[in-house]
């Protein structure tokens, strides 16, 4: 299922674990919370770690064309 990002903001939610790789995983700090729209929704929301930040293609072009947004996260 293709998705696109709409935003991408400090984490702010009531989410403990990042939506991408789960509890177990530990990833923490929570630092962002990611708005998708997918075929299935027009509004998906992930709480997620640096790590998929940095990991993510989708996220790492879509924080290069907003660097205001990008600021906002701090270092990732």
């Amino acid at each position: 299922m293709e998705s696109s990002i709409l935003s991408i903001n400090p984490h702010s939610n009531t989410k403990t674990a990042c939506s991408a790789h789960g509890t177990a995983a530990a990833c923490t700090p929570l630092i962002a919370d990611v708005v998708l729209r997918d075929a299935g929704s027009d509004h998906v929301e992930w709480a997620v770690c640096a790590r998929w930040l940095r990991e993510n293609s989708d996220a790492t072009i879509w924080l290069n064309k907003h660097p205001d947004a990008a600021a906002r996260l701090g270092p990732v």
